[in-house]
């Protein structure tokens, strides 16, 4: 049938790609451009979203940012490429979540560095009062609670539920970490 359509329009003089548009599908799941080739990691497609002018603050349809799906892919080329395009290095998603929170939770030291020389707010909290420094103090993660309490973040910070950087430390239980916090100032 598509032959003989094809065929058909070419007979009345009609080009082929005249029936791109008709036959194309539209997935409203993908998201914008940029956000696809963010998630499939397709860095010569972003270059060029960017150098076009796309705002590199787009979001998915659950609202994660092109930055925070960049993070969760440990793609560190595409990172640099959004953060240096302007991608906002505090806007959080629907649960409060900024790219701090998921650098941190993903454990990427060298993310971890670029958010905060772009001006990541080290004590931004989500929806249940948790910092970035709580996360990494949960975690056991010595090397980024440095890299946080040396950028300036509050050791003594209680979440919304009353917990304080010192207790989520002692459930990571490492024994650096709550020294550390400690002597920052935890309670």
């Amino acid at each position: 049938m598509k032959r003989l359509l094809l065929l058909s329009v070419l007979a009345l003089g009609l080009s082929a790609p005249a029936l791109a548009p008709a036959q194309a599908q539209v997935n409203i799941l993908e998201g914008p451009g940029l956000v696809k080739a963010v998630s499939t990691n397709d860095v010569s497609a972003l270059r060029m979203l960017l150098l076009k002018g796309e705002n590199p603050n787009q979001t998915d349809i659950s609202g994660k940012t092109a930055l925070q799906i960049a993070i969760g892919n440990s793609n560190a080329e595409v990172v640099k490429m959004l953060l240096d395009g302007g991608a906002n290095p505090n806007r959080a998603d629907k649960q409060g979540n900024a790219p701090l929170h998921y650098a941190v939770d993903a454990d990427d030291v060298a993310t971890v560095d670029q958010l905060l020389k772009k001006g990541a707010k080290v004590d931004q909290d989500n929806r249940e009062g948790m910092t970035p420094l709580m996360m990494a103090a949960r975690n056991g993660r010595p090397d980024l609670v440095d890299r946080l309490l040396k950028a300036g973040a509050k050791a003594d910070r209680t979440d919304f539920t009353g917990r304080t950087t010192l207790s989520w430390a002692q459930d990571g239980r490492n024994a650096r970490v709550i020294n550390m916090l400690r002597q920052a100032g935890a309670r």
